[in-house]
């Protein structure tokens, strides 16, 4: 037990840490130990088929900003990630969480955030993955996603693939995040400073093989 509790240590388990050690289910972790346990591996596959509305959403007044980010967001195309759409399943495991700063920067701006999300050419999730993530949780709480990425470390998302204007004209973007006990979503101005606390969701376009 001395050897244990010196190997625990070591391995930077804290007093916390140990007990939930002692509350779990020690014969399973046995079972691992000899080779006899059946081990189940996570998927990080959701679906994600389902468009988002910013008004049934978030309410009368609010939708996708259009035309460039200087002029009213009434006028021109819809700013966002277009290419979310072509996404059926999401494989979390593989979307990439970023802060996007560079070396000496505590934080930026949004606007300045979003370019440079938008230069590495990556897919940025917006409304779909969002709300794919937001309707798990409230069907399935502890099995849902998101508690899935809570235990791998991830308490923050956000969605700078869509774009929103709220009805006083401000530029917005989706977020989620675990507060106490529970996840919660709410929307950032693009205005406000941002750090490393503040991810952006996106996956990685792969290269095309050459044969």
């Amino acid at each position: 037990m001395n050897q244990l509790a010196d190997a625990l240590d070591c391995a930077g388990y804290t007093p916390d840490d140990v007990t939930k050690l002692r509350q779990a289910n020690l014969s399973g972790i046995l079972q691992v130990l000899q080779g006899t346990a059946k081990i189940v591996r996570e998927c990080f596959k959701l679906a994600c088929g389902k468009a988002f509305s910013p008004a049934e959403f978030l309410g009368k007044g609010w939708a996708v900003w259009k035309g460039p980010v200087d002029g009213n967001g009434l006028e021109g195309d819809e700013d966002r990630d277009a290419r979310e759409d072509e996404l059926s399943v999401i494989d979390w495991e593989k979307v990439l969480l970023e802060p996007h700063l560079q070396e000496g920067e505590n934080s930026i701006r949004g606007e300045e955030k979003l370019k440079r999300a938008l230069a590495s050419g990556n897919i940025q999730l917006g409304g779909r993955a969002f709300l794919s993530l937001w309707d798990d949780y409230q069907a399935n709480r502890e099995n849902s996603m998101l508690e899935k990425l809570r235990r791998k470390g991830v308490t923050r998302i956000y969605f700078f693939g869509l774009r929103l204007r709220d009805p006083s004209g401000g530029r917005f973007v989706l977020f989620l995040y675990f507060y106490g006990s529970e996840w919660y979503w709410y929307f950032n101005w693009l205005r406000d400073h941002w750090d490393a606390h503040n991810p952006s969701a996106s996956l990685a376009i792969l290269p095309l093989k050459v044969f």
